[in-house]
């Protein structure tokens, strides 16, 4: 018995020790591995369609950020009620076109994104954000971009494109964006 226990000693250190181990560095998805998937997709003609769909309403803008990729800029001073995460109607009609769009595009992974602006406290915005970019993204899901595709995340306060000391400055950082990248 105690020839068992000494020789299973070493094995139990060795496996105690590697379960404690640190883990090596995460690997970031910089875009340079999704190369032939993102020249398949048309670019070009995705942002032609994205804006056909959102020419009656101004407030909906389409960017390009790195190569192979876009941004859809959607506000929501009026899409959500304040402090709450339940899609108004008037951000569902914005889903509804952008969501036509997108679900066709099976090659095209969409990273939601939430904004607030400073009003309250920054874990609360943070919250909050994450929220409204989650029932975005289920707006999405059942107007047919496929689950897979579909990730959400917030960002509260930290990134304002206008100044939060006014009512109109908050109104514009209170926003959802669309990151439009191919599937990995």
């Amino acid at each position: 018995m105690k020839k068992t226990l000494s020789r299973l000693m070493p094995l139990c250190l060795t496996a105690l020790l590697a379960a404690c181990a640190t883990p090596g560095p995460q690997q970031i998805d910089d875009g340079s591995k999704r190369g032939a998937s993102a020249e398949r997709i048309d670019w070009s003609g995705l942002r032609l369609r994205l804006a056909a769909g959102v020419a009656t309403d101004p407030g909906i803008e389409l960017g390009e950020r790195e190569a192979g990729s876009l941004q859809v800029r959607v506000p929501v001073a009026d899409g959500f009620a304040p402090g709450k995460a339940e899609v108004r109607p008037a951000l569902q009609r914005r889903l509804d076109i952008l969501a036509t769009a997108l679900a066709a595009e099976r090659e095209v992974a969409v990273l939601v994104v939430g904004h607030t602006d400073s009003q309250g406290s920054e874990m609360y915005n943070l919250q909050l954000s994450i929220a409204r970019a989650e029932a975005v993204a289920e707006q999405l899901r059942g107007r047919g971009v496929a689950l897979e595709r579909l990730a959400a995340d917030g960002r509260g306060e930290a990134e304002p494109i206008a100044d939060n000391g006014s009512e109109a400055g908050r109104a514009q950082n209170r926003r959802i964006e669309l990151l439009l990248r191919a599937m990995p």
